[in-house]
């Protein structure tokens, strides 16, 4: 993703940030830091004084806010059991929600509105509006990387109305926005723009949503302003590319076929080049009335927010025929292969095991999803107490679990062991016997009933502290959820259903459901560390770890 700040700040960030909405904090209990998503789709700038910065895995709900649910592809992760999983922050358990109904639609000139009632602890609202269209899009001669660059412009371009001002958006909604680590993204699939607002008044949403009627439609592309973004991007991608080289050779081997193998978001050729007409073709292609979301989160009247939202918005006109959307790309499940190794000598020194398969689907009753994501979360937490307790004393985050779940086009079950040294086979050989020893005897009933205990008492935690979750991050979560079609769910929720539903599933049950995600996709084993340089044919000595591991744990080896 590339991201533009403040209304604003932007950079990179390490990890994807899952299930949760804290923004750019590096948690130690993080997973691997090029998981899907990440590292190719980069971004940094300054406007005027603010230092822009872009987030990646534009949705993170596990720790703050709503769970998985809310999101197009849903990431969880725990470090090692004895805290929460995303948690950066103290939870106060005593704080109660206040969250209405979400009101969302579409205007009859196809804008999507969204809009959630809330309270909590800001003066002000939470306000996004999300494009559909990312690098995907980029289809036609000349266009590589462009989409990344409108952002930016959005930031600095003149607009109709005002044709000789520069950074029109920010001189006027930075008196009425707060600085914030990030105030747009650009991913594979769409681009977001969002803000903080001081307060709640109209007057001051209306300016906003002026605004955001003004970059969706009145950009000039005045070229100073082109130019000087130009350099701008490409100053970023150069500095993600040793990055986005790990990552795409990590991403080509565990999901081949999938969005983030086939697009390449660090693919900026054409924007040194690219002409104005060009820039201002695709502009006019992908921001349309029926490809635009408007998400306002706080507390505000629902009727009274969506008048402003019609009145800016319901006029807009699109021009041209609709757009058809390019299909998104399908993990290759006969292509992943069961081994990558990166040598880099500035390299990170860790050891994966993934297994890919296709995105869980969406659909389903409110329950439905709910149940998903709790058992997504029990397993979680089950598999980091058995790497904890395997490691006691080790740093939080040396060993964990994450799963991913369609952010990127696939849905991916990691464990990791960040392990310091040389010592990547020891490592290796323990993920292994762990993941042997849960395929086949599974959990004990002991183990179910405290991951049972350990999230209900992190659903209190998240719950109890649902006052301080910031506007614009659920904002971004209700975005992500209602174009994914899917509920947006308040941790109280889930927190009710996991006291109900939690205790009346057995060991064996809960067992079987693991086998049954272990064994729906393909295994993929990844190690990371400089000491392989010196290894003759790396693949064949990580090989041999695995397969002595699987022999001593008596469990089928690694396909060939």
């Amino acid at each position: 993703m590339s991201g533009r700040g403040s209304l604003l700040t932007k950079g990179p960030v390490r990890k994807p940030h899952v299930l949760c909405h804290l923004v750019a904090l590096k948690s130690s209990d993080d997973p691997p830091s090029f998981v899907p998503g990440q590292r190719r789709n980069a971004g940094r700038t300054s406007v005027g004084g603010w230092k822009l910065r872009f987030r990646v895995f534009a949705s993170r709900l596990l720790g703050l806010g709503v769970v998985a649910l809310s999101s197009s592809g849903s990431a969880i992760q725990a470090g090692d059991g004895r805290r929460s999983a995303s948690t950066a922050v103290k939870l106060n358990a005593a704080q109660k929600i206040d969250w209405g109904p979400v009101v969302n639609g579409r205007l009859p000139n196809g804008v999507r509105y969204a809009i959630l009632p809330r309270q909590g602890d800001e003066p002000g609202i939470g306000l996004l509006m999300r494009n559909e269209g990312g690098f995907i899009e980029e289809q036609r001669p000349g266009e590589r990387g462009l989409t990344h660059l409108i952002e930016h412009l959005v930031f600095v371009s003149p607009t109709i109305n005002a044709p000789n001002d520069m950074h029109h958006l920010t001189k006027i909604g930075l008196p009425l926005t707060f600085p914030a680590p990030s105030a747009g993204t650009t991913s594979w699939r769409e681009t977001n723009y969002f803000v903080s607002t001081r307060t709640t008044r109209m007057a001051d949403i209306d300016t906003l949503l002026r605004l955001f009627r003004e970059v969706a439609t009145d950009l000039t592309f005045r070229s100073d302003a082109v130019d000087d973004q130009r350099a701008d991007v490409m100053r970023e991608m150069a500095g993600r590319k040793p990055g986005n080289v790990i990552y795409a050779d990590y991403i080509a081997g565990v999901a081949p076929g999938s969005p983030t193998d086939v697009i390449d978001g660090q693919n900026s050729d054409d924007v040194p080049t690219a002409s104005v007409e060009t820039i201002r073709a695709l502009y006019r292609r992908l921001y349309r009335p029926e490809n635009m979301m408007v998400v306002i989160v706080g507390n505000v009247d629902p009727t009274t927010a969506k008048a402003l939202i019609t009145q800016r918005f319901g006029s807009w006109k699109p021009i041209a025929s609709p757009v058809v959307h390019v299909p998104v790309p399908r993990l290759r499940h006969d292509r992943i292969a069961p081994i990558s190794f990166s040598a880099l000598q500035q390299g990170r020194r860790t050891a994966l095991i993934t297994v890919a398969m296709p995105t869980l689907s969406s659909h389903g009753s409110k329950r439905t999803q709910m149940d998903a994501e709790l058992m997504d979360r029990l397993a979680i937490r089950a598999v980091n107490n058995r790497l904890g307790s395997a490691q006691p004393g080790s740093p939080s985050g040396k060993v964990g679990m994450f799963i991913e779940n369609g952010e990127q086009g696939h849905r991916l079950i990691m464990l990791w062991d960040n392990f310091t040294g040389d010592t990547w086979q020891p490592a290796l050989a323990d993920l292994k016997r762990t993941t042997c020893g849960l395929g086949t005897a599974g959990f004990s009933t002991d183990e179910w009933d405290r991951a049972r205990r350990d999230l209900i008492q992190e659903l209190e935690q998240i719950t109890g502290d649902m006052g301080h979750a910031k506007n614009v991050e659920l904002a971004k979560d209700l975005s992500h959820a209602i174009a994914a079609d899917r509920e947006l769910i308040a941790p109280s929720a889930l927190l009710q259903r996991a006291r109900i539903w939690l205790p009346t599933i057995d060991a064996s049950t809960r067992n079987a459901w693991w086998r049954r995600q272990w064994q729906s996709g393909h295994e993929h084993v990844r190690v990371e560390a400089p000491e392989l340089a010196r290894v003759v044919d790396p693949r064949q000595a990580i090989r041999i770890v695995l397969d002595a591991a699987s022999l001593r744990a008596s469990c089928r080896p690694l396909r060939q």
